[in-house]
């Protein structure tokens, strides 16, 4: 049986986890940033018009980038020309991420990138000095989303794009790796725990993965207008129990270290769970692979 757990709780118990994880390593973290994470990201962009047909210089920051996924299609996809009179900043609370970032920077030539520690409900960047702002997966896990909003609208300039990415509380079949963990653990010769419901938010600042909540919310807030809120799905193949693991990896430990007693992770270590995860994928799925599916919401809005 699971081990109750508050959404408090468990967004704490994700919070560190993910900390550690960046003491130990940027691999796994750019490996799904780099295949995964941009089929989450373009859809973004596409509703702030920013991509392949983009003709204007932008200003953009990319709150809390993590690994920099935006940033990244940004580089992808924007005329060279046109990021060459462009700025964009790519800022974020973990300083281990930052330096992830910067690193990118210099190693993958992003043309006029600046980097930065940034707290998102508190940027204390200067008024009127964006014209996009985007945040990918952030405002269902940042803490007081609403102060990411008023700072969002304090540095825009009139006329700018507000965008950003929720997941949407979806059925259990689209919930990204969700399904495929919980059907590997029942197959345990042992007991694994796992909650019946995973919190998709991590507070309790509205319900930022509902569409409809999130069209009404933002429309409610002076100085947006032109909100659009868009139910978007994604797929993604994986070959292989080893692929999974290494892209989720660290959602195996914040099941285990959230919902396990300690008894239970002393006799049963991290590395022979996954193990047991990748055996059980590649037997059902006889080494040809598998989709995962997920839906999120893509929400934009300009400052009036």
């Amino acid at each position: 049986m699971a081990q109750p757990q508050t959404v408090a709780q468990a967004a704490k118990g994700l919070a560190t986890l993910f900390k550690a994880g960046m003491s130990t390593g940027h691999e796994q973290l750019l490996i799904i940033t780099k295949t995964i994470m941009p089929l989450i990201a373009s859809p973004l962009l596409q509703q702030m018009g920013l991509g392949e047909g983009t003709t204007q210089p932008f200003a953009l920051l990319d709150g809390a980038c993590g690994s920099g996924v935006v940033t990244q299609e940004v580089q992808r996809t924007v005329p060279r020309a046109v990021l060459e009179g462009s700025s964009i900043v790519a800022s974020d609370s973990s300083e281990a991420l930052v330096d992830l970032v910067r690193t990118r920077v210099e190693a993958e030539g992003w043309v006029n990138t600046e980097v930065k520690v940034l707290d998102a409900m508190d940027t204390k960047l200067a008024e009127n000095s964006f014209s996009h702002v985007a945040l990918g997966l952030a405002l269902h896990l940042i803490p007081k989303p609403d102060d990411v909003l008023k700072d969002c609208r304090r540095i825009l300039k009139p006329g700018g794009i507000f965008g950003a990415t929720t997941f949407n509380n979806s059925v259990e079949e689209k919930r990204f790796w969700q399904p495929v963990l919980r059907a590997a653990f029942k197959t345990f010769p042992f007991e694994a725990p796992f909650p019946d419901e995973i919190p998709m938010q991590t507070h309790t600042s509205g319900k930022w993965t509902s569409r409809d909540w999130v069209e009404e919310h933002l429309r409610s807030q002076e100085g947006f207008g032109n909100v659009e809120v868009r139910l978007v799905p994604g797929t993604y193949h994986l070959q292989s129990g080893d692929e999974f693991v290494t892209a989720f990896g660290m959602m195996i430990s914040w099941v285990m270290n959230s919902w396990w007693s300690e008894e239970q992770r002393a006799a049963r270590p991290l590395e022979e769970v996954k193990e047991l995860v990748k055996k059980y994928l590649d037997e059902k799925y006889g080494g040809k692979g598998w989709d995962i599916s997920w839906e999120n919401l893509v929400m934009t809005a300009t400052v009036e």
